[in-house]
């Protein structure tokens, strides 16, 4: 019995295994979207099966951070049991609220001994303020949802280079502000220089949409209807 809860224990586990015998230099910059030097954002090596870092900081690979200069360069530990993510400014530790996250996943298997960013983009993550009011009394129902793209960006290595993955979505589900409804307050966070699409219809009109444009110097949009 004690044997088998010993393997089942061992199974159970996620642990990382480590290549004693590898490292891998990480390096590179980071610039704003303005291409202006970005300094204090942190990176992570970590193992992950899924190209996501969990909870568990015990996969926790290497760290770097950006300079004055937004230069990088750190030397990770490798892993040939789960996957490699080399996570900057990720959400689960340390964000700078200001910026994305972003991910590079490379899968399980050999990892490149060198990982050269030359210079990453740090888009901007932005706090966008949506305001939904009845202003002219009308009594039909609107009907209305919310898309627009999350601060997170995801590249998958493939044949030596990361390749973008298209920005993960998200949306209001179906809402509906009725004519005895107090004003409605949408509070998303965007990634910047995209775009929010409010689709609507009220009451038996045609459904229309809206795109509205995620900036630094405008950063809310009421619709008053």
């Amino acid at each position: 019995m004690l044997i088998l809860l010993l393997f089942y224990s061992l199974c159970a586990c996620d642990d990382v295994l480590i290549e004693e015998n590898k490292r891998i230099e990480i390096k590179g910059s980071m610039v704003s979207p303005e291409n202006e030097p970005v300094s204090g954002i942190e990176i992570f090596s970590v193992g992950s099966r899924d190209g996501w870092i969990g909870p568990d900081t015990d996969k926790i690979l290497g760290k770097g951070r950006s300079d004055e200069n937004g230069e990088f360069n750190f030397i990770s530990l490798d892993t040939d049991s789960h996957g490699l993510v080399l996570a900057i400014n990720p959400s689960e530790i340390d964000q700078n609220s200001s910026y994305a996250s972003l991910y590079f996943y490379d899968s399980t298997g050999d990892h490149a001994g060198l990982y050269d960013f030359d210079k990453v983009t740090v888009a901007q993550r932005l706090e966008f303020q949506f305001s939904i009011s009845n202003t002219s009394g009308v009594q039909d129902t609107l009907l209305y949802t919310l898309r627009y793209k999350q601060p997170v960006l995801n590249y998958i290595y493939e044949n030596e280079i990361f390749v973008e993955q298209e920005p993960p979505g998200n949306f209001i589900s179906l809402r509906q502000h009725t004519p005895d409804s107090d004003p409605a307050v949408h509070r998303l966070s965007v990634l910047g220089a995209t775009e929010i699409v409010f689709s609507y219809g009220l009451g038996e009109s045609e459904v229309q949409q809206i795109l509205i444009p995620v900036g630094t110097e405008d950063n809310s949009y009421d619709f008053e209807y």
